[in-house]
């Protein structure tokens, strides 16, 4: 204490006048709640987690993903009058390089798309049906017209009645069925209303790479972002669909559902965008978002635990009784939640007001926040309709499974804005890179200088935006270290004689050895976990 009573901060010193570092270390956020999904999508997740060696985010994230693309836009979620959500979800799963992305996708797009291929196969018959019958309607406007322009005076008005009668009964065929597909992969923002129109309306994508958000985002010319449709389909909105060469059509409406596995430049590069309408419009807004701990590096390929058949099979006819249900119905159900459901949706929504307001610590993500509820209104719907497929309530228990998962979406969901928006993460993910690096050298390593090109030859393929790694870009991260108290720079050595000047060295803080000194950047209260 001072002598008027304030108290002095102490400050941890270390050997050779070190002093206590500031950590950059990530904040360590809370695992994926599988448990919370129910029991028989909790069981096919955790098998797919012990298969791949992942985590278990990346496969429960597209789970969900995966019943919404089963619904197909065809129920409607009503949690009280005048509040409906449709049942579009959309996730977004940050995963780097070699995270066996495309591993973890694989059971539930595999299970969809065995189910596309029988929904094609029995609509193949009455597709060639259609073409041939509108092949007939044609010849036989063609014969009218022909015959109406050859006839004489007193047979005129027949022959154009008779043209008239066939130009209407091909117009009443309407256009030939399009073969059925519930998922699609690297598609543009221009096509997706037009192949949507053809599917009644529903389109989804599940990807193990960020294409889609690359596209509405213009990353690969730089263009404009192109989100208008995508907002509509979230919604479940009716919309208009300009056809080449044909008359407009009108979607009675429209559902998008998205599942995607994305690299963390990717949330960069959208944030440096000099346009960045689709951080402001509310389209990255309504993702869920998951930024699971890498797995790479500390898999045991002799550990992996194949896939039990029933569980497949188990995941592939509850998706196969969704489409048949749901999907192949032109009907949109209405699921309505319980009383005792809607008033927990309100304490819940009673939880997040002061947490919203300036100075809340949801306040510089409300945008994204106030939108919780309905999103978690969504999952409750999914989860309801995967445990059973003729559900037409959801229960206070069923919800108060899917508002669990509010404090893992509001942790996972503040740190990708931070990579879209103030950057703050970004700007500290190469230094990290070269924290980590230090960590690993060689025994032989520990302790001694290093200098700038020593840690671009370790850091050497990361992933660090559009620069990449270069000698400027490993310096900035060095500046960090420095300035953080991680690294000092080492007097200058002494050049003799002519030639380069040596280059500078830096000196590690001792603490880099230390497994057991990681403190968190920032700590998420748990208070407010709790009250979401």
């Amino acid at each position: 204490m001072t002598s008027d009573g304030d108290s002095v901060n102490s400050v941890r010193h270390f050997p050779g006048g070190w002093e206590e570092p500031i950590s950059i270390d990530r904040p360590t956020l809370t695992p994926f709640p599988t448990a919370l999904l129910g029991e028989n999508l909790a069981a096919v997740v955790n098998a797919v987690t012990a298969q791949v060696q992942v985590a278990p985010d990346i496969p429960a994230m597209i789970s969900l993903a995966a019943i919404s693309t089963a619904v197909g836009g065809r129920v409607q979620i009503r949690i009280r009058p005048g509040w409906s959500e449709a049942s579009s979800v959309w996730t977004a799963t940050v995963a780097g390089a070699g995270e066996r992305k495309s591993a973890a996708e694989g059971p539930f797009s595999d299970a969809l798309r065995r189910i596309e291929k029988k929904l094609r196969e029995e609509a193949l018959p009455e597709i060639e049906e259609a073409e041939q019958a509108l092949k007939v309607a044609q010849a036989r406007l063609d014969d009218a017209e022909k015959a109406a322009i050859k006839s004489k005076p007193d047979t005129f008005k027949l022959k154009m009645d008779e043209a008239k009668l066939a130009r209407r009964e091909l117009a009443e065929l309407g256009p030939v069925p399009s073969l059925p597909r519930l998922l699609f992969g690297d598609i543009t923002p221009a096509a997706m209303p037009q192949k949507a129109s053809q599917q009644g309306g529903r389109m989804a994508v599940i990807h193990s790479e960020g294409t889609l958000l690359k596209q509405m985002g213009g990353l690969y010319n730089s263009g404009a972002s192109d989100t208008g449709f995508a907002l509509d389909a979230y919604d479940g909105k009716a919309m208009p669909v300009d056809r080449i060469g044909r008359d407009s059509i009108e979607m009675e409406s429209a559902h998008l559902a998205v599942g995607l596995l994305i690299q963390p430049v990717i949330l960069e590069q959208l944030g440096r965008k000099k346009d960045d309408e689709m951080l402001h419009n509310g389209f990255v807004q309504r993702f869920l978002y998951s930024f699971p701990p890498s797995r790479l590096g500390y898999q045991d390929p002799r550990g992996s635990v194949a896939i039990p058949a029933e569980l497949i099979e188990d995941l592939q006819q509850r998706l196969q009784d969704l489409v048949d249900t749901l999907w192949k119905n032109g009907l949109v159900r209405v699921v309505t939640f319980t009383d005792e459901a809607s008033e927990a949706m309100y304490v819940f929504q009673e939880s997040l007001q002061e947490r919203l307001r300036r100075g809340g610590d949801l306040h510089q993500m409300a945008s994204w926040a106030s939108k919780l509820p309905g999103k978690i209104a969504r999952v409750a719907g999914m989860l309801a309709l995967y445990e059973d497929t003729q559900a037409h309530h959801i229960t206070a228990d069923q919800f108060h499974s899917a508002v669990g998962l509010a404090p893992y979406f509001i942790q996972h969901a503040r740190l990708c804005l931070d990579l879209m928006g103030a950057n703050r993460e970004g700007q500290l993910t190469p230094a990290r890179d070269v924290l980590e690096w230090l960590r690993r050298r060689k025994p032989d390593q520990i302790r001694q200088p290093f200098s700038v090109r020593d840690a671009q030859r370790g850091v050497d393929g990361n992933a660090w935006g559009p620069d990449g790694v270069t000698s400027e870009t490993v310096h900035d991260a060095i500046t960090v270290l420095v300035d953080r108290g991680w690294a000092q720079p080492m007097p200058e050595e002494v050049r003799e004689g002519r030639g380069r000047r040596p280059s500078p060295k830096y000196m590690p803080h001792p603490l880099i050895w230390d497994k057991s000194w990681r403190k968190e950047e920032e700590e998420v209260s748990d208070t407010h976990l709790r009250s979401a």
